[in-house]
């Protein structure tokens, strides 16, 4: 069975776009860690090949047309499609942080964008663990670890990343009062850094009326707030609408996501600039509203 934590020589000579001979020289001046098998083949642990892109800019576009690893890599991987939920779940369920974020960042270095590795691997796996609480099949200690453990895999992906060239443009990010689903505002977060903005990310279970305070504090270019459940659903539609009529004079597009929002009925109530059901979608608008 193949490691999800390691990659061979070949297959870090081929993300970086150099020799298989030149990989082994920097394993053996030190530069990039490696570890032996038992045969005595090398291997690269994902979380070091990826600061060593990041560090040495290997790997990262860096003129327009260049041919870069990752596009190259990118093009490999359409050959190749793998289903990474099953081996994503099984390290969430057992609490294996390592190998969660292994599987992430592997799926980055060879070419998955953050709004796929989002909706392809980490939104299936969370909504599996959702219905295995819900029907009885693991308890709730299990799905807090599969969530601490999620977490920790994002953060060391994200710290993978080389940071964007910032773009002077800053976006909120929040769910409502009473949703204490707080990875929809992380991973919504990670979308808009990937094009280079500042986020304030207030988390869960964020007041609207001080929502408000903080957008006419900072002037957001955007407001981003998700909702998996809505508490105390009338109580938010008026709090939502004295929201929107606080920060009017902003005229700050306000997106709302969440499967609650699937609903027609619901959006009629929760009136928007847009709803994104996916991050793809939602990494579509940045960029959209980037080029303006």
């Amino acid at each position: 069975m193949k490691n999800e934590k390691t990659l061979t020589t070949k297959e870090v000579a081929r993300l970086c776009c150099v020799s298989d001979a030149t990989v082994k020289r920097w394993a053996d001046a030190g530069l990039l860690k490696s570890e032996r098998t038992k045969g005595g083949h090398r291997r690269f642990r994902v979380e070091e090949v990826a600061k060593f892109q990041a560090q040495n800019g290997l790997g990262i576009k860096q003129t327009q047309g260049d041919e870069t690893p990752l596009r190259l890599a990118r093009t490999k991987r359409k050959k190749r499609s793998v289903n990474n939920v099953p081996s994503f779940l099984h390290a969430l369920l057992v609490g294996c942080e390592e190998e969660a974020a292994s599987i992430l960042i592997k799926a980055y270095l060879y070419g998955d964008e953050l709004p796929k590795i989002f909706d392809q691997i980490v939104s299936p796996a969370m909504c599996q663990i959702g219905e295995m609480w819900f029907s009885g099949q693991i308890n709730v200690a299990q799905e807090h670890l599969a969530t601490r453990v999620v977490y920790n895999a994002l953060h060391r992906l994200r710290s993978s990343i080389p940071p964007k060239e910032p773009s002077g443009e800053l976006a909120f990010c929040c769910a409502f009062e009473g949703d204490f689903h707080e990875l929809p505002t992380y991973l919504s977060q990670m979308i808009f850094e990937m094009h280079g903005w500042e986020v304030m990310n207030f988390g869960a279970n964020t007041p609207l009326y001080s929502l408000a305070e903080e957008a006419i504090l900072h002037t957001p270019e955007v407001i981003c707030i998700s909702a998996t459940i809505l508490e105390d659903y009338e109580r938010l539609v008026r709090d939502y609408a004295d929201f929107r009529s606080k920060i009017a004079k902003l005229k700050t597009p306000i997106i709302l996501g969440g499967r609650v929002f699937e609903d027609e009925r619901v959006r009629q109530r929760f009136p928007a600039d847009d709803y994104m059901m996916s991050f793809n979608e939602l990494s579509k608008f940045v960029q959209k509203i980037s080029a303006r």
